[in-house]
């Protein structure tokens, strides 16, 4: 949905990877179906990632779901080498109460934004909550950031 919408305002050479290969299917007929040139392709963020180099790299709601890959996922988008990391995900010390439970029972992350604060190879651009969100327990903030080279 993201990077349909990112082609529609003008966005050109997008990518997008996903761990399903059911939803890399849906969205290659998707986008087949509207004639635009999106690539799409299976992509596990826990293994070695390609090769961003100059890319920007945005995530929404998935790193969420990897608490107990968090530093090795983390490592891998440094190791990619992007220009910048976008994180549309739960800033979970600064959720409310019922997120942060939710997060707890669900064994979701809860620690993105400690991980790359306390990881000397990220500068961390901002980080602010969204005005909207995908559910009432799930309140996702912009966490920006860039490796260090």
């Amino acid at each position: 949905y993201n990077l349909f919408k990112l082609k529609k305002i003008g966005f050109k050479k997008l990518h997008g990877y996903e761990i399903s290969k059911n939803a890399i299917g849906l969205a290659k007929i998707h986008n087949k179906k509207i004639q635009s040139d999106i690539n799409f392709d299976v992509l596990d963020i826990t293994e070695k990632l390609p090769n961003f180099t100059g890319k920007i790299i945005f995530t929404v709601g998935c790193l969420e779901q990897l608490k107990h890959s968090m530093n090795k996922v983390v490592q891998n988008i440094i190791d990619s080498n992007p220009k910048l990391v976008i994180n549309f995900e739960v800033d979970y010390d600064n959720a409310s109460f019922l997120t942060r439970k939710y997060f707890d029972v669900a064994d979701f992350q809860n620690n993105l934004v400690q991980e790359i604060n306390k990881n000397k190879n990220i500068e961390i651009i901002s980080i602010d909550k969204l005005d909207v969100d995908i559910s009432p327990l799930n309140t996702i903030s912009a966490i920006i950031w860039k490796p260090i080279t």
